[in-house]
């Protein structure tokens, strides 16, 4: 093969220029960006004028404004604010003020409808006939009938629905990051994960959602690796190495950290500054600034609800008096099994240094292993009392009104969502209803595929224009699909088989279509492209386990178990043979005294036993010496070595030669 240096040559250097060129573009595009953050006073009026002239209500955020900021608000920018909010009439509210007048209002309206039905007397009937609905539906003995019809009354929603739904979930957690970023403590909460996070106590996906969907891609791939891990023993699993994608997200969650503990820094220093300030409008702006900033860097981590409801019930017990603190601690205390003076006197000993033990040295000291997790929880119920007291520089009054703004944020955030999942559970039966007779009964595949529509309601994006439903779709399939392959077979199967098998059953139903017969397994490997051996292993793991007590017959009256053959067991004929040799070994025994034959059955094994015993074992049962048994079993192998004594032996030997 001869090559053109020449024209590799050329090539090279195309190849150098266009990457030049690239590099010179991606140059242009990022100063381009960087033009575009660093804007100019003229264009950012120009945008303040666009957001109040569309905005629809007669109030705007200081959390949505101060996104229209390119920098920390100076005079000149409030006094253009100030003309903007006079011109249109519209007021700046914070996210947890506006979350406590839709509240009230909604208490309100609640309120007022309720009177209503007092005034005109129908409550009464409106109860009746809840009643009467109760009972018709009571009726019914099918679960599935009942969960349909409930789910028929829900109204579907139309796009515009799911835009404003979305937007009450997106606000919810708006005031939900805000009340976190109001306190430093609860910044400080967060950044305290770092610790579990780097000794693998704590799993990156627990905490944060941006790492759910990376988590999900590489679910498939690690199918395989989780399913070899379930064979593995306690030990191997101690030894096995690291994850290291887990090790990879637990780096990146650590560099946000750091990210978020300086904005923090910078919106406290912001927050020292302001208090020396005049304007109150320019004091809370350039606190909103930062304070966006900080929560831009919360969001980028995206913490869940498990995180959210750790840090709610950490402020509820940093709000507790002593007195409510000790029945805490005693509450949990009782589940632990204190019926001994040990016992107790363990217990006092891990609860003086609890803060400072480790999980294992907790599991050292307690006495059973189901106390771990409570010594846990009480560890954690110390922390946070030992934390609160250091940290927090609030006062009681201010702290309630940061839990009561997560707890608002938590509830707009959390019914919103439920008005979405159920407006959609008949996506969720008319997609189940494809996966029937597949092993999961009927129910069980709804509830998988609600655990879906659950998670698709969680990442559902609604500024990219989609439906939700078209969204959803995929979340419900993954989820009904995950769960057949975990769940409907006694002995699981990974997906990447699961679809192994269809494949080759999809080819063995086409030969028998057009041959009439089944495949060769040669024929299935070339056109599958795996090996020969791998096609039969694939074909042996189809095979469904059988189990040992199935009836067997009309009658019920056999076993499955009673047709398989035992392979360590004695053929009917060696029995018979087992059992006559026994017959005639006591009748040649009897010949000897009761002692002799006492000798040789220990020493040979032929007790019930059937363990042959040494000289010294058989001389402490008979009390006499160990010479004195070997001198009795010499004279009884005489005895029995006499031609006519052994010659009903002789045709066994014979035979097993």
């Amino acid at each position: 093969m001869i090559i053109n240096l020449q024209a590799l040559k050329v090539k090279k250097n195309a190849l150098k220029s266009i990457i030049q060129k690239l590099s010179k573009n991606k140059l242009k595009s990022q100063i381009y960006l960087c033009k575009r953050k660093k804007m100019d006073a003229k264009t950012q009026n120009l945008e303040l004028e666009e957001l109040f002239k569309e905005n629809k209500e007669d109030y705007i955020t200081y959390e949505k404004l101060v996104k229209y900021l390119n920098k920390q608000p100076n005079l000149t920018a409030i006094k253009k604010i100030r003309s903007l909010m006079k011109k249109y009439k519209v007021e700046l509210y914070s996210a947890a003020q506006i979350a406590q007048m839709q509240n009230v209002a909604d208490a309100k309206r609640l309120e007022e409808e309720k009177q209503k039905l007092q005034d005109t007397g129908l409550e009464n009937e409106f109860n009746l006939a809840n009643e009467n609905e109760l009972l018709e539906w009571s009726r019914s003995d099918s679960p599935v009938r009942m969960y349909l019809r409930e789910m028929g009354q829900i109204a579907l929603l139309n796009k515009d629905e799911e835009v404003e739904i979305s937007k009450k979930i997106e606000l919810g957690e708006d005031i939900i990051i805000d009340a976190f970023c109001s306190v430093p403590y609860l910044i400080d909460f967060i950044l305290d994960y770092q610790e579990p996070l780097i000794n693998r106590e704590r799993r990156v996906k627990e905490l944060f959602k941006s790492f759910d969907e990376e988590e999900d891609k590489e679910n498939d791939k690690l199918d395989e690796e989780e399913n070899d891990e379930e064979g593995e023993s306690e030990e191997d699993k101690k030894t096995k190495k690291p994850n290291k994608k887990e090790d990879e997200r637990t780096l990146k969650v650590i560099e946000k950290f750091k990210a978020l503990e300086k904005a923090k820094k910078e919106w406290l220093k912001v927050s020292k500054e302001t208090k020396a300030k005049e304007d109150e409008l320019l004091d809370k702006l350039s606190i909103a600034f930062k304070k966006n900033i900080l929560k831009e860097k919360l969001m980028d981590l995206g913490p869940t609800s498990k995180l959210i409801s750790e840090i709610v019930k950490s402020m509820e017990t940093a709000l507790k008096s002593d007195d409510e603190f000790d029945k805490e601690l005693k509450r949990l205390e009782y589940r632990l099994p204190m019926f001994s003076d040990e016992l107790k006197a363990r217990h006092a000993d891990i609860l003086k240094e609890i803060t400072k033990l480790s999980k294992d040295e907790i599991a050292e000291k307690a006495m059973e292993t189901t106390m771990v997790s409570t010594y846990m929880e009480i560890k954690k119920l110390f922390q946070t009392k030992e934390a609160s007291k250091k940290s927090f520089d609030l006062e009681k009054s201010r702290l309630k009104e940061i839990l009561e703004q997560i707890k608002r944020g938590k509830k707009i955030s959390d019914e919103a969502k439920g008005r979405m999942a159920k407006s959609n559970l008949r996506l969720v039966v008319s997609i189940a209803k494809r996966y029937t007779n597949r092993g999961l009964p009927f129910l069980d595949l709804i509830q998988e595929g609600n655990i879906g529509l659950m998670k698709a309601v969680d990442k559902f994006e609604y500024k990219r224009g989609y439906k939700f439903s078209t969204y959803a779709t995929w979340w419900i399939r993954q989820a009904i699909s995950r769960a057949i392959a975990d769940q409907a077979r006694t002995i699981r199967i990974p997906i990447h088989m699961i679809e192994t098998i269809n494949q080759i059953n999809k080819i063995i139903r086409e030969h028998l279509q057009k041959n009439g017969k089944e495949p060769d397994v040669n024929d299935i490997a070339k056109e599958v492209g795996l090996s020969v051996d791998k096609v039969k292993q694939v074909i042996k793991i189809t095979k469904e386990p059988i189990s040992l007590e199935a009836p067997i017959g009309s009658e019920d009256d056999g076993k499955f178990g009673d047709f398989v053959e035992d392979k360590n067991s004695l053929s009917p004929m060696d029995n018979i043979l087992k059992d006559d040799l026994k017959e005639q070994i006591d009748e040649v025994l009897d010949q000897l005294n009761d002692r002799e034959k006492a000798v040789i059955r220990m020493r040979f094994g032929l007790l019930e036993d059937e363990s042959d015993r040494t000289l010294e074992e058989i001389g402490k049962e008979l009390n006499v010496t160990r010479e004195r048994v070997r001198q009795i079993e010499s004279s009884a192998i005489k005895k029995l070595k006499h031609p006519k004594v052994g010659r009903k032996l002789k045709n066994y030997i014979e035979g097993w030669k």
